[in-house]
């Protein structure tokens, strides 16, 4: 519950700082392109992370080999 809590508030801040950094962009034009820089760099991440997902999802975790028990049926 604590790890859910943490992460809304860091997502949160993310939001709220992604809003406000367009405003800013627009006084300085050194601003504006480090803000395209960044930009650049979280949607690289983005499409990290969902390659990375898509890979998890398309590997199937093989059950375990069940034990073969001769004696389950005497029990």
């Amino acid at each position: 519950m604590r790890v859910l809590a943490a992460a809304a508030i860091i997502i949160a801040i993310i939001i709220m700082t992604s809003f406000a950094m367009p405003a800013f962009a627009e006084e300085d034009p050194a601003k504006a392109e480090a803000n395209k820089a960044e930009q650049q760099k979280k949607k690289e991440n983005e499409e990290m992370d969902k390659a990375y997902k898509d890979t998890l999802k398309k590997t199937t975790r093989e059950q375990p080999v069940k034990k073969a028990d001769p004696w389950g049926s005497v029990r």
